[in-house]
């Protein structure tokens, strides 16, 4: 499944377009705190792909390859229900990246990914970090760094949306020895 993920993405983006995709790097929270010289090197490990509306980046289940980052366009992310029906958990836009947690670990992915309007994403794969942890453990170790972080943050505010909506379905407890 990780090679079907990978198989249609290009080779990194040349230098032809650098500046315009160094910018896109600034702004996402998960390299903020780069130097434009750490971005230049992180620039040649991104893989670019174009997308039409309602093509599937990846779907639920699968084993994940990397992470995306949408430098134009659009992405759903939804998820299967038990009943059949498909829950939309976000829209994410321009310069927001998803599937971030298939950078660590070769996991099912939690969630599916479909396009919403035409979009090009540049993806970072496991292997891509592997390496350029082997070569520059700096850097690298400063792009898990952050990526730890912001998994905490959407960690917590997860937590906090299922603390609201519980409040407002409060949960049915059993007292101890009764049986249902």
């Amino acid at each position: 499944m990780v090679e079907t993920e990978l198989a249609l993405w290009k080779p990194p983006a040349g230098a032809a377009t650098a500046e315009d995709e160094l910018a896109t790097l600034r702004a996402v929270p998960l390299f903020k705190d780069l130097k434009d010289r750490d971005l230049e090197r992180l620039l040649t490990l991104l893989h670019v792909r174009e997308y039409s509306p309602g093509e599937v980046v990846f779907r639920e289940g699968q084993t994940g390859a990397g992470m995306y980052l949408i430098k134009s366009g659009a992405v759903d992310i939804v998820m299967h229900l038990d009943d059949g029906s498909e829950k939309l958990l976000v829209t994410l836009g321009e310069r927001q990246f998803f599937g971030e947690l298939a950078l660590l670990e070769s996991i099912a992915r939690t969630a599916s990914s479909v396009v919403r309007k035409p979009t090009v994403l540049y993806g970072l794969f496991q292997s891509d970090l592997e390496r350029l942890l082997e070569r520059d453990a700096k850097l690298g170790a400063r792009i898990v760094w952050n990526l730890a972080r912001i998994t905490g943050i959407r960690l917590r505010e997860l937590s906090d949306s299922v603390r609201k909506t519980s409040k407002t379905t409060p949960p049915v407890l059993e007292k101890p020895g009764e049986n249902r």
